[in-house]
């Protein structure tokens, strides 16, 4: 947790494009301003949930931008560099490093491209804990002397609208512990992350922000920024100005404040750098973020909420997977067929030929009355909803390609157990076979 007396800074820099010589000048000059210790190992994070250059082109942070801070940070200070993610559940971060372009990171700089989901881990405990008691983290981000956030500034519908440095942590975990509780505890659930995976700079990718649909598939729009920031809060107060939401709104934001972490309020930053804020503000005026409720979406399904409303969980991937359509498949939408979708539990007698039940609560409604067409889980993971409601409503969310079937369902699993064998190798236990071969 910060304990610093003096006030966080943030540093808006101009970067008119992602042309290399562009993006290095605008970090290397935002770092003299920060003067940041940048030493010895150092561990980068990224967002790299999802990219794909004709589906997901424009939700992830550019290798162009990690490539202008190495320019930035080398030197005898630094004696090695790694790249750790986790991209989205079931989805393989070894595939998302080579779609998004990181392979050149790693051939002409030396570093250690890292996918979390097969990285060496140690569970922490949580002294303070609201959701997780304890923690299965990156024995590199652990022991790394200088930790470097890289977000990718961009909406979120499950995260109140932002996604930034703090949501960004999310990714420090891998699947069974990232689903876990990623519900209407998420704004708790990322500050219980945040007490000790904590950055010492933040520096974000804006050159071109993502709004206005699902965090994976949402549009591009460009701003020209790069930020950079000492403080993990500070860069979403100031991020969400920019955007002109309301801290306030923002539960992860307030759940920090609340538990301790500064700055509480605007006055408490230092806000630096050669690109003012109001410009900033005048360029994203009038772009939407896609917050609303679910119900609100205009599609031929008659959607119905329940109990708990999980912005964070299944009534914010639903309005996701909406989202995705709109964003790549629009004409899809009016495909959807006319049925009552409950998400959440409901007390309310529906009866109707079919009725589409979205997570475990909604499962457990007893008076709905029709064929119930069921997707289980607290949430369902992305993966899942877009493949059962490929199944059940014959709409295709633009991610049912067969590269990216190919992707979550054999290679993904086929890395994943390969890595486990290979640990296990030589402390004589017996391995299982592959994750299909039962």
């Amino acid at each position: 947790m910060s304990a610093k007396a003096v006030p966080a800074r943030v540093c808006l820099m101009r970067c008119s494009d992602y042309s290399e010589n562009e993006v290095a000048k605008a970090i290397l000059k935002g770092l003299k301003i920060m003067n940041t210790e940048i030493h010895g190992r150092v561990v980068i994070k990224p967002n790299l949930v999802f990219a794909h250059a004709q589906k997901a082109p424009s939700a992830y942070t550019r290798p162009e931008v990690v490539a202008g801070l190495l320019e930035g940070i080398r030197g005898p200070d630094v004696s090695g560099v790694s790249i750790v993610e986790k991209s989205g559940v079931g989805v393989s971060t070894h595939v998302m490093f080579r779609r998004a372009g990181y392979r050149m990171l790693a051939e002409r700089y030396g570093v250690d491209l890292c996918p979390l989901e097969e990285e060496e881990k140690r569970r922490v405990p949580l002294e303070q804990g609201r959701v997780h008691q304890s923690l299965l983290l990156s024995k590199k981000m652990l022991e790394a002397d200088t930790l470097i956030f890289m977000p990718k500034l961009k909406s979120n519908v499950l995260a109140h609208g932002l996604t930034a440095a703090l949501k960004l942590n999310i990714g420090s975990l891998d699947d069974r512990e990232r689903m876990w509780h990623h519900d209407h505890l998420l704004d708790e659930k990322i500050v219980d992350i945040l007490s000790v995976v904590y950055p010492q700079l933040v520096v974000s990718d804006a050159v071109e922000i993502a709004m206005g649909g699902n965090q994976m598939t949402e549009h591009g729009h460009a701003l020209g920024l790069i930020i950079l920031a000492d403080n993990p809060l500070a860069h979403d107060l100031v991020a969400a100005r920019l955007l002109h939401l309301d801290p306030a709104d923002i539960g992860h934001l307030q759940a920090a404040i609340r538990r301790g972490f500064t700055p509480a309020n605007p006055d408490e930053i230092e806000i630096i750098g050669d690109y003012p804020v109001e410009e900033i503000m005048a360029k994203t005026a009038g772009i939407a973020t896609g917050m609303m409720r679910v119900e609100e979406f205009a599609s031929p399904l008659k959607i119905r909420c329940g109990t708990p409303y999980c912005t964070g969980g299944c009534q914010g991937i639903f309005l996701d997977w909406l989202h995705m359509l709109k964003d790549r498949s629009p004409e899809r939408l009016g495909r959807l067929p006319e049925i009552p979708v409950i998400i959440g539990q409901t007390e309310e007698e529906i009866t109707a030929p079919r009725l589409l039940l979205i997570g475990d609560c909604a499962i457990r409604s007893l008076h709905l009355h029709g064929k119930r067409l069921e997707i289980a889980g607290c949430p369902p993971t992305h993966r899942d909803l877009i493949l059962q409601m490929a199944l059940k409503t014959r709409v295709l969310a633009p991610f049912v390609r067969a590269d990216l079937i190919w992707d979550a369902y054999a290679i993904y699993p086929w890395r994943k157990w390969l890595k486990r064998r290979n640990r296990h190798q030589g402390e004589g236990d017996a391995t299982e076979g592959p994750p299909w071969s039962s």
